[in-house]
Parts: structure tokens; sequence; C-alpha cells
């Protein structure tokens, strides 16, 4: 999700809310609202905390009080893109691809450089079998993302290369008898073939690519009378640029290289998307 600008709150309690809501410290956002509300609400302060009511209600399990809130947003304010991709957003959490389309389609009006909104375009359109329609919400994701100047990494690739060994050393040594040999490439963002074959996102936190062991094994045997042919070797990446959208402290950070590592090496054993969630691995 992205957030409006804060605008000139009084004593910019609205602005402390939201990086409150930034750091997922609600009680201190729902404190802070709770005293914007208190007083009267100046007309240019009333669009940013009518977002940040929104904001709130979004985190919670039940989003009818935030669906309400996005639809007057907004009706009240047809010319913001960020109140348009609420809407869009809590529709889509609440299962509604279709009545999400048109309010994301028309935050990216709004703003054509939206990037969140564009990606749950990508999303919507893959759910309603759109494929075209996906793959080139997510050619405009994988250019706004890219555009220069991006953003400096906030951890080493040093640091995530270790996280990523760290990774490859929790695994059982039955596991890691047969994945040992398989590299874990951190990259800081797919390169642009990311969007030429399946699944096309270019905010994936990894992914795995080539053959998997059973096929491995099989080629090697199918070809061990065809001259020894050369076969494609199975690759792990992980996305350092991609995990630090979703993750900010270190620990969280290891921990999600370690869960995505471990991911696309099920990948590599075969095992499903289904198979990974039983696992703790979804």
């Amino acid at each position: 999700m992205s957030r409006t600008g804060a605008g000139s709150t009084g004593q910019g309690l609205a602005e402390r809310a939201h990086e409150a809501l930034d750091r997922g410290d609600r009680r201190r956002a729902r404190r802070l609202l709770k005293s914007i509300e208190s007083k009267a609400v100046k007309p240019e302060e009333a669009m940013d905390v009518a977002f940040l009511r929104w904001r709130l209600a979004s985190q919670d399990d039940d989003l009818t009080a935030a669906l309400g809130i996005a639809r007057e947003n907004a009706v009240a304010w047809p010319d913001e893109a960020d109140l348009q991709h609420a809407l869009g957003w809590t529709l889509l959490e609440l299962g509604k691809p279709e009545d999400a389309l048109p309010w994301l389609e028309e935050a990216c009006y709004l703003d054509p450089d939206f990037a969140d909104a564009w990606y749950e375009i990508a999303q919507v359109r893959g759910t309603l079998g759109d494929t075209a329609g996906m793959r080139q919400a997510y050619a405009e994701v994988f250019s706004i993302d890219t555009a220069p100047p991006m953003p400096a990494l906030r951890f080493s690739a040093d640091r995530a290369e270790q996280w990523a060994q760290k990774a490859y050393d929790a695994l059982p040594e039955e596991i890691l008898d047969r994945v040992g040999d398989v590299p874990v490439i951190v990259a800081d963002y797919p390169e642009e073939w990311i969007l030429e074959a399946p699944p096309w996102d270019p905010r994936l936190l990894g992914l795995f690519v080539g053959p998997t062991w059973a096929e491995a094994k099989s080629l090697s045997l199918d070809t061990a009378d065809a001259g020894g042919l050369l076969l494609e070797r199975p690759v792990v990446y992980i996305f350092q640029r991609n995990l630090e959208r979703v993750v900010e402290d270190p620990r969280d950070m290891a921990r999600e290289v370690r869960i995505t590592v471990h991911h696309e090496l099920g990948h590599y054993l075969g095992l499903d998307e289904h198979e990974l969630a039983e696992r703790g691995l979804g």
C-alpha cells in the first residue's frame, strides 16, 4: 500500500500516526488518531486524516469498516490516486477482483507511476485469465521499479549471501545431499528476462529455474547413451530488493531469506505450492 502526503496536520499528529503504522505500532497510531479527532480537523487536513482512518481499519481482520471508509474517501476525493487505490486494494483483499479493477485502474490513470496499483492490476488480470493484460501490468511495474535513481539497499550483498548460506546450513543432511550443488544467486532485482516466461512477476522474492532433482536425474540417465549432452543447470535466485520491500528488521530479513531459499529449493525437489505451504514455506 502507498500513502498520501501527510500535509500540515496540527503538531504533525497525522504524520506521526502514519510513521507509527509504518513501524507496525497500531496502538500508538490509534491514540494519535483519537487525539486528532478530539479537535476540529482543518479542511486541508481532512483528506490525510481520512486516509489514516482507512489505514488503521485496513489492518483489522474484518475489513467491513475499511471498505466503508474507503468508499467514502474515494467519492469525497475522486482525484486522489491513493484513495482510489485504497478502495481497489480493500475490494481485492475481500476477494472481489472484478470490483477492484476499475478503482486500481483509476489510481494508475491519476498517477501513472503508481507501481503498487499496477502490481495489483497484474494480479487481478491473472485471476481473471487475462494473461496479456497481466503481462502488460507487470511490465509497467518493472519499468517503474527499475527507473533511476533506485534507492540504496539497506543490507550489503555479502550479508544477504551469508543469510543464504545459513539457510543451506539449516537443512537436514538428507536434504542437503540432494540440493548441495544448486547455487543460490543473490540478485539486486530481477532482470528483464523475468517478463518473458511464467510467472512474469518482477516482484518475486525468489525463483527456481532449471530441471527439478527428479528431472535432472532422469535426463542424466536418458542422455548417458547420447554422448553426455549438457543439461541445463538448476539455479535458485533470491531478489534482495524485493525482500527488502517486505521487511526492514535484520532478523526478519534473515528469516525471509531462509524461507525463500528453502521454498525455491523445495521447487527443485519437486514440491508444489500446496506442499510447500504445508511445510511452512508458502
